[in-house]
């Protein structure tokens, strides 16, 4: 009575767990071009949306609408070529004005459906609310669905191994077609949850990757009923054949409902996460499905039998438990960024409460381990009575499995409001002193603004030809662009161009031509685009390893050693989504300390995508930037921030 009482108590509070949160994950946005806000200097052609899951463009919407509401897209979201997470929709021209964008997107990985709107201004700024996003509140209908089908497994993989080990008894088929059961009611509950979240009918479901993952799923469950039916009308001599034909069906089943959530979607390379995953789903229902088949197969008196059966899971156990809690806490890292996470965010605190869950259960474990075991050969009581109080708490564990499937794991990113480009800088005679403004800090169409005054007497200038020319820094063999500039209002002049074509430090050289004279005034800016993710792996005794994801294909790792004051080596792999180097053509390394002009690193070339560079670290924050080019001509872009320690 006491763990039935613990296994509802443990309910109510997953419940509690489940509040309302924002939460930037499922197909969350991860960066925006144009960024909300933004004012840009002309028309954009496409409007383009990165999100943090692979979207699924069939079943995803986003409209431009002007301020009369009139549609200004040219067509439905397509994909991006260089960014699987990434869907854009041409627009016509667009004149001077604010523009708003709504979309709502399916996650391609989980179905999970997330919307939202955000502004941006042509030649005009916006103003008000400039952005806002938001994930439908989880599903009740979907939370039972997964249940269904992770219990369902659970017991059916746990059945079905007990027959292949021999600790079963003869109830070991009963059970595990009662598992099968479950996963075929929850699996078809699934799709119809996820046909739910999409808005879409079913034939335009299973069109999609949602719909292939629930048809892989359904195939593997069909093979694990056949393999059911073998063992139940077979010789007794092929039923254990049947039965490991089982194992390998809800093994598969396992790992394609693991391939379709969030370890797929989570910042580690995919299949580590989906391993790790699939290993603590298959680790569940091994040790706790198996323990259900073992309380039904030691049914009845004590027998020395029973007693074997007992022994032989107990070993089987303490193999699970060990896996589950490894790979728990790689599964947490790699959806937590932080500890404060288990407390202040509803993904988190689900966690907190299946982990508490899952402590218990080995508790109970440790229990029959060292009590019920040795006591099997005469009395089944104890053995009976704590298993039942495992089986509670599993029952509560799988809910919150079940609930995790359904929420957003914490945002990766904060978002934050948009920026602009504001330098300064005079001529090397000190005649003239500028000051150059765009309306955002992101490549593509901007509008500069640029204010001349003398030097001396801090009065504008008027009567001077004025142009703007852009050179990157670290491109070469990009050929330089000029801008004309017209006066404007308020002692300024004024241009709008795509002249800050890409992401990167450029060289902005400003040309004032007064008479027979010309000054030159150089400025060094750095336009921003993706927010890229960044895991950080620091391992005692080891150089830390920051790992830029670029895109959705192309990896950054960036190592300093020592991270201190002082002189330290800078390593740069470039590798691909299967860990693959990257053959890699010309690479610029940069370093900045605090708000210093960034200087340019010597790098060594260690192999075709590893190199190494000597860099002078300051205390404080340091910034530390890659531009490489392969020989496909694929251009990487990588920048983290440093936050050196004071010795």
């Amino acid at each position: 009575m006491k763990h039935r009482l613990f296994a509802v108590l443990a309910l109510a509070g997953l419940c509690g767990a489940v509040g309302h949160d924002d939460a930037w994950a499922h197909a969350g946005v991860r960066f925006s071009d144009p960024v909300s806000g933004a004012t840009l200097g002309d028309t954009p052609t496409v409007v383009r949306r990165s999100f943090w899951e692979k979207p699924e463009a069939s079943l995803s919407v986003i409209h431009v609408l002007d301020t009369g509401g009139a549609v200004c897209e040219t067509g439905p979201p397509e994909p991006v070529a260089d960014d699987p997470m990434a869907l854009a929709v041409r627009v016509r021209p667009l004149d001077t004005g604010v523009y708003t964008v709504s979309w709502r997107t399916i996650s391609a990985v989980d179905g999970h459906a997330t919307a939202g709107a955000f502004a941006f201004g042509v030649r005009a700024s916006p103003t008000g609310l400039l952005a806002a996003a938001a994930v439908p509140a989880p599903s009740p209908f979907e939370m039972l669905a997964r249940f269904l089908f992770i219990a369902g497994l659970v017991t059916l993989l746990g059945a079905v191994s007990a027959g292949v080990t021999r600790f079963g008894g003869t109830g070991a088929l009963g059970l595990g077609a009662g598992g099968w059961l479950l996963a075929t009611v929850g699996l078809v509950l699934l799709a119809e949850a996820q046909r739910r979240a999409a808005d879409a009918s079913f034939a335009g479901l299973l069109k999609t990757a949602i719909g292939r993952a629930l048809i892989w799923r359904a195939v593997a469950i069909a093979a694990a009923g056949g393999a059911l039916l073998l063992a139940r009308w077979a010789a007794p001599r092929f039923c254990r054949v049947a039965m490991a034909v089982g194992v390998l069906a809800a093994l598969s089943a396992m790992a394609l409902h693991s391939a379709a959530g969030h370890a797929a979607a989570g910042p580690w390379p995919r299949a580590a996460s989906v391993g790790a995953h699939w290993a603590h789903f298959a680790a569940v229902g091994v040790w706790l499905g198996g323990l259900a088949t073992l309380l039904i197969g030691t049914l009845g008196d004590p027998s020395p039998g029973k007693a074997a059966a007992v022994r032989r899971f107990s070993k089987i156990a303490a193999a699970g438990l060990v896996v589950v809690a490894a790979t728990g806490v790689v599964r947490s890292v790699d959806e937590l960024w932080s500890w404060k996470d288990l407390f202040f965010d509803a993904y988190g605190r689900v966690v907190s409460v299946k982990i508490a869950l899952t402590v218990a259960i080995a508790a109970f474990g440790a229990l029959n381990r060292w009590r019920s075991v040795p006591a099997a050969e005469t009395t089944l009581r104890p053995l009976r009575r704590t298993g039942s109080g495992e089986l509670a708490l599993t029952l509560a564990a799988l809910a919150a499995a079940a609930i995790l499937g359904t929420l957003p794991p914490p945002e990766r990113v904060r978002p934050k409001a948009p920026t602009v480009l504001d330098v300064s800088g005079t001529d090397f005679g000190t005649t003239v002193r500028v000051r150059l403004t765009t309306g955002s800090d992101q490549p593509g169409p901007n509008r500069f603004v640029l204010q001349v005054v003398d030097y001396d007497s801090k009065t504008p200038v008027h009567d001077g030809r004025v142009s703007l020319r852009f050179a990157p820094l670290d491109d070469a063999g990009v050929l330089t662009t000029s801008l004309p500039l017209k006066p404007g209002p308020g002692d300024t002049y004024v241009g709008s161009g795509a002249n800050l074509a890409f992401d990167g430090r450029w060289r902005v050289t400003v040309l004032i031509e007064r008479g027979g004279n010309s000054v030159e005034v150089p400025l060094e800016v750095e336009a921003r685009s993706v927010r890229q993710s960044v895991s950080i792996e620091r391992v005692p005794g080891q150089a830390p390893k920051y790992t830029v994801q670029v895109t959705g294909r192309e990896f950054v790792r960036i190592s300093p050693n020592p991270e201190r004051p002082g002189p330290s080596q800078v390593s740069v792999t470039c590798f691909d989504l299967f860990g693959d180097l990257r053959r890699i053509e010309t690479i610029v390394v940069t370093a900045a300390a605090g708000d210093e002009p960034a200087s340019r690193l010597t790098v060594r070339r260690l192999e075709v995508g590893q190199f190494v560079a000597d860099a002078e670290l300051r205390a404080g924050r340091n910034r530390i930037a890659v531009v490489a080019k392969t020989l496909d001509g694929t251009r990487i872009r990588a920048a983290i921030d440093l936050d050196v320690p004071r010795e």
